[in-house]
């Protein structure tokens, strides 16, 4: 099948169950059945330079982002805690706010790309957390560090609506390996994190008056204000305005103009919010991705903590953290292109969820600090993964701009409560024995709500496939086929979930 036809969807060879005829204007990215043919070489020509113009923009935007975030666990291990005279429970206050200016300021993310130039609105954020973790060098303070973390989540909140930026310009089922292209760039900026703060440790300690800490923040913070401007002028726009532009950057070629019409149409439409609201699978959804989100940040910000907790010194532990990111990025890849190769959501995420249960259970016995090490490792291996492909599943199972944006928003609200939970239970070093069990917990309850999710997904599939058969048996068509994505949502009488 034509990924761009917007007319129409014919049924392929002895597919009795497919209706005749589906009308599908302002689909955008729900294809409504997984596809059965070959791209067209324009499609692959049109789907690579997307790739390296919509992914790798967001991918390094979420590099800097998570740069910039996970500096303060270097950080604290080169002195800034002991500079500031902060308590445990004030540094962990200095996290928790950063979550929650994230989750305040996501949703009105969410309307602001679409109103208003996304590039300039992406640059913006960018601009704000680069600046917000550049003077965080200069913060002498409880109240200064605690303000510059909360503009800093404000900042950040709108690079986390990338997803739903990236779903807007591909079919659904290629969203796993998109989504990890962008999430691919985490544990690269947790690596090099430790590489620039083993540096600036080893050799600008006391530079210009300045401690260590204090360039790790002016280094990571400069370089995103940099890339803010990069991508205020390289990032295209969403796709129909992209396409009305009289002189385009980068999609100037009529074949390839013709193909992203396919994303035409969707707009805001208020109702589906409440639409995303009344969907059970929306939450269960949301409780997945946060347990995910939730061991991936806590290990992105408490790793440096972790290790050096196994009596690591300071300036080796930062190249420690190296190993587990190491691990992670590879088996983001390895995964997410397997979960897309099989167009298959359920079965990966079941496998990296019971991997992290298994990593926390290690943690919790180990007593040696290799073996914490090689634990920590299971567990990164586990969560980036689980992360990419749930963040590519959630936008991928919800149908309508608005709906699936609420879904994310929702998503991301349990994500930063879960976070913000991570601050506090993560307080008791050097085993962590609180923290480690409590996500544990949330883990096989994950490994429980994936088994319910596939089921309804799969029962809601199949009343529509014994509707569908019931209709064509009497000759009949679903009056609701004539109708758009944007209409229906969810309930258009074509639309299968992808698990």
């Amino acid at each position: 099948m034509d990924r761009h036809d917007r007319t129409s969807v014919s049924p392929e060879p002895g597919d009795e169950k497919m209706p005749k005829e589906v009308h599908l204007e302002e689909a955008a990215p729900d294809i409504v059945v997984p596809p059965t043919g070959e791209q067209s070489q324009s499609e692959k020509k049109l789907v690579r330079k997307t790739d390296f113009v919509v992914c790798m923009m967001f991918g390094l935007s979420y590099f800097f982002a998570y740069l910039d975030r996970g500096a303060i666990g270097n950080a604290r291990i080169m002195g800034l805690q002991q500079d500031l005279g902060l308590s445990d429970d004030r540094f962990f206050n200095c996290i928790l706010i950063f979550f929650i200016g994230y989750a305040v300021f996501e949703g009105p993310a969410f309307y602001l790309i679409r109103v208003f130039h996304a590039p300039t609105v992406y640059a913006i954020s960018a601009l704000i957390f680069g600046v917000s973790a550049l003077l965080t060098a200069y913060a002498k303070t409880y109240a200064h560090l605690l303000v510059l973390r909360l503009f800093m989540g404000f900042g950040e909140a709108t690079v986390q609506t990338g997803f739903v930026y990236v779903s807007l310009w591909y079919r659904r089922e290629e969203m796993s390996v998109r989504a990890s292209y962008l999430f691919a760039f985490t544990p690269i900026a947790g690596a090099i994190s430790g590489l620039i703060a083993y540096g600036v440790n080893r050799g600008l300690e006391g530079a210009g008056g300045h401690r260590a800490w204090q360039w790790l923040f002016i280094i990571e913070g400069a370089a995103t204000m940099i890339w803010a401007f990069v991508i205020w002028v390289v990032l295209p726009e969403i796709p129909e305005k992209e396409l009305a532009k009289k002189r385009p950057l980068w999609f100037k070629d009529p074949e390839e103009r013709r193909l992203i019409e396919q994303v035409l149409g969707a707009k805001v439409q208020f109702w589906q919010i409440k639409t995303a609201i009344k969907d059970i699978k929306v939450w269960i959804m949301a409780f997945i991705a946060a347990t995910h989100a939730t061991g991936l940040t806590g290990f992105s910000i408490f790793l440096p903590t972790f290790i050096h907790a196994f009596g690591v010194p300071p300036l080796v532990t930062q190249l420690y953290t190296i190993i587990p990111y190491g691990v992670a990025f590879i088996s983001l890849i390895a995964v997410t292109r397997i979960s897309d190769r099989l167009v298959v959501r359920f079965i990966p995420m079941l496998i990296v969820t019971g991997v992290a249960i298994i990593g926390f259970i290690i943690i919790l016995a180990q007593t040696r600090p290799a073996v914490g090490i090689f634990a920590s490792s299971v567990v990164t291996a586990a969560v980036y993964p689980g992360v990419a492909i749930v963040s590519g599943w959630i936008p991928s199972s919800n149908a309508g701009y608005t709906k699936r944006a609420a879904a994310t928003w929702i998503t991301q609200i349990f994500c930063q409560a879960f976070s913000i939970l991570a601050s506090r239970i993560y307080n008791k070093p050097p085993r962590f024995f609180k923290g480690h069990g409590v996500l544990l917990g949330f883990f096989i309850l994950t490994f429980i709500l994936l088994i319910l999710m596939t089921y309804l997904m799969k029962r809601h599939n199949q009343e529509k496939d014994t509707l569908a058969a019931e209709l064509d048996a009497r000759g009949e068509r679903n009056p609701d086929e004539s109708k758009s994505l944007e209409e229906l949502c969810d309930h258009h009488p074509s639309y299968r979930y992808l698990y």
